[in-house]
């Protein structure tokens, strides 16, 4: 099948009526019914049956149906990229992922003071989960992801651009001293989904320690964490810039050993960095020298 006729035939799989994917197409009914035949006729088999002046999808379209889909979606696929290509020549439009902990303010903060100097360029900023970033930057998708931990795989390159304190929050306000992990309820905890990078550490550090804690409660987000903990569920242990912008926590506390996750930035690893990226990845370490700055008074 020529690609106008897989385009005809999904119109009217999607449609309904050969009326509306004429119209959906912007061709006229008869020039759509023509491709329609010509299509039947290089197949050897009919799609449609013309029951009571309606066309109803023959057993073989039905099977063909989720191959002509997948076509569909690479086009799809096929036109973001382009598009994405061609914005990215130009140079003026930039799109940032980063997991919901930085979303709170740290991002936001940066996009504020980028878009301020920079009012024409387009900016796009999307919340996601670490792997869902490196899939889109993978896709080209997303030009920039800032995520906690690493990362890093084929075709993805990262900056480091700072180590993060993980933080106690529970109903209290600290008194200065640092909590031992061993000190911490269990029945109390409220753990982080085991696919965070974060979890991983928490939970090799909580072993060393002696504990064995098979959290009643897990959720995917530090920001998920520390509102039970504000809702008064348990405590939690998080990143710093979650403990310090969640609003109604109390003061968090510090833990003993300390321990601290790696901020870092996505992009892929053949290309070289755009020069809004380069001021982004600047901004970026400014904010978070601004906030880490804050944690130590």
């Amino acid at each position: 099948m020529r690609l106008r006729q897989i385009e005809v035939f999904y119109a009217i799989m999607t449609t309904g009526s050969l009326r509306r994917a004429a119209e959906v197409l912007h061709v006229s009914q008869p020039a759509a019914s023509k491709v329609l035949r010509y299509a039947e006729q290089s197949l050897g088999f009919a799609l449609f049956e013309r029951t009571g002046g309606r066309l109803v999808p023959t057993r073989e379209a039905q099977i063909m149906l989720p191959h002509v889909n997948t076509i569909f979606g690479k086009l799809s696929d096929l036109k973001r990229l382009t598009d994405n290509l061609r914005y990215a020549r130009d140079g003026h439009c930039i799109s940032i992922g980063c997991v919901p902990s930085l979303g709170l303010s740290l991002v936001p903060r940066v996009i504020q003071r980028y878009h301020a100097s920079h009012p024409g360029t387009e900016l796009t900023i999307d919340t996601l989960h670490g792997t869902e970033i490196v899939s889109r930057i993978l896709n080209h998708d997303l030009d920039l992801g800032v995520v906690f931990g690493d990362y890093t795989c084929d075709g993805v390159s990262s900056h480091h651009i700072a180590d993060v304190p993980l933080l106690l929050i529970d109903g209290g306000d600290s008194n200065g001293k640092a909590v031992a992990l061993e000190r911490i309820d269990p029945a109390r905890y409220i753990g982080l989904s085991e696919n965070d990078p974060t979890a991983r550490l928490l939970d090799m550090a909580m072993e060393e320690a002696g504990l064995c804690t098979a959290p009643s409660v897990r959720v995917r987000t530090h920001y998920m964490a520390a509102e039970l903990v504000r809702l008064g569920a348990g405590c939690a242990i998080v990143d710093a810039l979650t403990a310090l912008h969640h609003p109604g926590l109390s003061k968090p506390h510090e833990i003993s050993p300390p321990l601290h996750v790696a901020c870092t930035v996505l992009f892929r690893a053949d290309y070289a960095l755009s020069h809004i990226s380069r001021d982004i990845l600047s901004l970026l370490r400014t904010e978070l020298d601004v906030d880490l700055e804050r944690l130590r008074h």
